[in-house]
């Protein structure tokens, strides 16, 4: 029995380093990888559905006015989606911006009520707590000038990330967005489009036929509705914003479960595109989706097997005890079996196990510095513990799974 855990955990194992590998090398490839845009400042129209958003719209809409895309080609529409509180006190400021009104109909109605108002092109999505960089739009506009591209999308950084859930979302932000960056820039298509900080042709949105609430992740859906009308979807590297966070575990739990299941919902509705001859952005988006989810059942039983199973060797007093976690659950682990190799002897199992700390780390700190965030004390002890908030995500991948197989019905109640 023992021999066959060992044996599973060292293939599951095998299997996640080897989407490290890949993620690894794919990164490595972008980095000599060079696309060049030209410079392309059509007429735009942005759109900002808005519900309740009155300690955040300000901020969001004087980014917007601060960019150095040309004023004059710029057109505002807030879809107000029957806020309660002061939001349209405080547009009405603004005399540039185009203000729709609704009852409260939810995010998709409001940006197709947004899109098919605009006057323009191309259409740029904004969440409502989301500031952009002064270049932000000028990015994430000037792709277009191809005529292949559908959609782009940029990179969101957390505003709020002073909490512990900040720190380690911060962490997860940039890695994320460095995998998405690296497989667009390598490959010239990307699968991934976050609907908080993103560019559509309209005339491309038009044939998806607009954002649809037939999942819960509409941005997904749509990009890939997109590429299925033969278009092209991009990450912009230089396309930066920043966004607020949840900082309570709930709704951490509320956001994931609405992320996870709209993605699986919006790759199988969309299973056509998945083939030997997709783009590998897509075959990584669909591939690891399922095994995610496959592996957030199996992780945490095996996770525990192990430790059990090289607990008593661990407990000789409260000191190698408590050690012994601290390894487990730290960037720790890694360092320990490098300095105790002359003991240990060198196997596959310590080759991999050290190889996937320094992988995972070069990455997260290249993640730092390509979108302008600083390796600072909170950032390193978020690098450092960052695998007990990947047994959260698991959990919480579990719990959504679960969820949605017995309670459907619940996932779509606004």
């Amino acid at each position: 029995m023992k021999d066959l855990m060992m044996m599973i955990s060292s293939i599951l194992f095998g299997i996640v380093f080897s989407f490290l590998v890949i993620i690894f090398v794919v990164f490595v490839s972008s980095k000599f990888t060079r696309r060049n845009s030209n410079i392309f400042l059509p007429k735009i129209s942005v759109v900002i559905p808005a519900y309740n958003e009155e300690k955040n719209i300000e901020k969001c809409l004087k980014s917007i006015f601060s960019s150095n895309y040309p004023k004059n080609n710029i057109e505002v529409i807030v879809v107000d989606d029957g806020s309660k509180d002061n939001t349209l006190k405080i547009l009405k400021k603004y005399k540039r911006v185009k203000v729709l009104r609704q009852k409260h109909l939810g995010k998709v109605e409001a940006l197709n009520r947004g899109v098919l108002n605009t006057s323009n092109k191309f259409i740029v999505t904004i969440d409502a707590d989301t500031i952009v960089d002064k270049n932000c739009i000028m990015e994430l506009v000037r792709p277009f000038s191809d005529r292949r591209i559908g959609a782009t999308t940029g990179n969101n950084n957390v505003m709020n990330k002073s909490s512990i859930l900040g720190m380690f979302q911060n962490v997860e932000y940039h890695f994320s967005n460095l995998i998405r960056n690296s497989f667009s820039t390598t490959f010239n298509s990307g699968a991934w489009i976050s609907g908080s900080l993103a560019c559509y042709r309209k005339k491309a949105l038009k044939k998806a036929g607009y954002f649809k609430k037939d999942t819960l992740a509409e941005d997904i859906d749509v990009a890939l509705e997109i590429k299925k009308r033969g278009y092209t979807t991009i990450t912009v590297p230089k396309a930066i914003g920043y966004t607020i966070v949840p900082v309570k575990l709930r709704d951490l739990y509320k956001q994931r479960v609405r992320w996870w299941i709209g993605t699986l919902q919006a790759i199988f509705k969309n299973r056509v595109l998945f083939s030997l001859k997709s783009s590998p952005s897509i075959l990584f988006l669909y591939i690891t989706h399922f095994w995610w989810s496959f592996f957030a059942f199996l992780s945490l039983p095996f996770i525990a097997y192990q430790m059990y199973y090289w607990l008593p060797y661990n407990t000789q007093n409260i000191f190698s005890t408590v050690n012994y976690f601290f390894r487990w659950f730290s960037l720790m682990g890694p360092i320990y079996v490098l300095y105790k190799i002359p003991d240990f002897g060198i196997s596959t199992y310590t080759i991999f196990g050290v190889l996937s700390g320094v992988m995972t780390s070069v990455l997260t700190f290249a993640g730092l510095r390509m979108f302008k965030d600083k390796i600072t004390l909170k950032n390193i002890l978020a690098i450092f513990f960052y695998f007990p908030y990947t047994i959260i995500l698991n959990i919480i991948i579990i719990i959504s799974l679960l969820r949605h197989r017995f309670w459907e019905k619940s996932f779509y109640i606004k």
